[in-house]
């Protein structure tokens, strides 16, 4: 005796056409967006009379960051309050080293560049005098020039005031 099978067509054809837009989907029809660089400027962290900012980077393109420029004179990028500006330091951290600075009353410039790309850690270490309470330390991102190692301006960005801390 034999036997006879019964053969639907439409289920096999629902089902392949089912695989067939899941693995399609999954190829990648939907548009990922653009991870970008973030500048991450920490909080004033302040211990008795002597305050700390740290200004980090994470996930720069172009082969990290090589250069930063916070503003110029007359348009300074970093604004203050309760710090005294003759107090202010900066130290350059992971090979970036601190060309120009201008500090004055409330606000202030800054240029540091580097041989070596930063992708991501700490940068720039702030340390100055507070003189008030409750002090503040301001970055004006559309002030805030960022280069890449490869000689091109990093234009997608963006500005972070959540600690970052890498290892």
């Amino acid at each position: 005796m034999r036997a006879r099978r019964n053969w639907k067509p439409v289920p096999v054809v629902v089902g392949s056409l089912t695989v067939m837009l899941t693995i399609a989907a999954c190829a990648g029809f939907w548009k990922t967006p653009v991870q970008l660089g973030k500048l991450v400027v920490g909080g004033v962290n302040v211990t008795g009379s002597q305050g700390t900012v740290l200004v980090s980077v994470a996930d720069m393109p172009g082969g990290g960051l090589g250069a930063i420029q916070f503003g110029e004179v007359g348009g300074e990028a970093i604004s203050f309050t309760n710090i005294d500006p003759v107090s202010i330091q900066v130290e350059g951290k992971n090979g970036l080293v601190v060309l120009a600075q201008t500090f004055g009353s409330g606000s202030g410039a800054l240029i540091a560049a580097g041989c070596d790309g930063v992708v991501g850690g700490e940068i720039l270490k702030f340390t100055f005098t507070v003189t008030g309470p409750n002090p503040t330390f301001i970055v004006t991102k559309v002030k805030v020039t960022l280069a890449s190692d490869a000689n091109a301006r990093i234009t997608a960005w963006d500005l972070g005031t959540t600690a970052y801390y890498a290892r």
